[in-house]
């Protein structure tokens, strides 16, 4: 009787676990249709101008390169493959989620920067249209939506069920940072200068704060 409870127990966290996955594989792939069709980035940037390239300072994990060497999951599949090398493979696991977690967490982080930005340049005198503002928003509130999904499904499944998710998780922060310095694009090339120094204080005291 004991075997039997002790069975059906197990069966039913395995299919919770299940229901767990598939619900957020749905989200995170309708998500995910999203950013690609509304947040991917505009073009690369490389291609951009001088005055959209490096303009937001305070971000940072929108900024990381090379994630493919941090995110990859080759590493992990040739330690899995080998028996003897199954702990180390577990621990290899458990600090990639932690990586992963560190990082997706920076790029929230970076998200509420370049909102921040938005608000300072409003304060500052910079027009900003309605649709603009929408854009903005829309683009923040989905890109937080995503990333706090994503969060949870590395934070359950580990790093590598979705590693390609994880490793294209900043294009919709690159996308925002892109709208914010087209934002301030528009102004003067003085002015420009002198919100960028102006900005960099902010952040700067913000930091520090």
């Amino acid at each position: 009787m004991g075997s039997c409870d002790g069975g059906s127990e197990a069966r039913f966290q395995l299919n919770a676990h299940l229901v767990i996955g598939l619900f957020l594989f749905l989200v995170l792939m309708c998500l995910s249709v999203f950013l690609v069709l509304l947040l991917r980035p505009e073009q690369p940037v490389e291609a951009r101008g001088p005055e959209l390239r490096a303009t937001i300072a305070g971000l940072s994990a929108a900024n990381a390169q090379q994630l493919e060497m941090l995110f990859g999951d080759g590493d992990y599949r040739a330690l899995r493959s080998r028996p003897e090398l199954k702990a180390l493979s577990a621990k290899f696991r458990q600090d990639r989620r932690r990586v992963a977690l560190l990082w997706l967490s920076e790029l929230q982080r970076d998200v509420v920067v370049v909102w921040e930005f938005r608000r300072f340049l409003v304060r500052n005198g910079l027009s900003v249209t309605f649709g603009e503002e929408v854009a903005i928003a829309l683009g923040a509130c989905f890109a937080l939506a995503y990333l706090n999904v994503l969060q949870l499904t590395v934070f359950l499944c580990g790093p590598f069920v979705f590693s390609g998710a994880v490793r294209s998780a900043k294009f919709p922060v690159e996308r925002l940072s892109g709208q914010g310095a087209g934002l301030l694009s528009r102004a003067p090339a003085a002015v420009r200068a002198q919100l960028q120094l102006k900005w960099t204080q902010h952040v700067v005291a913000w930091n520090v704060g």
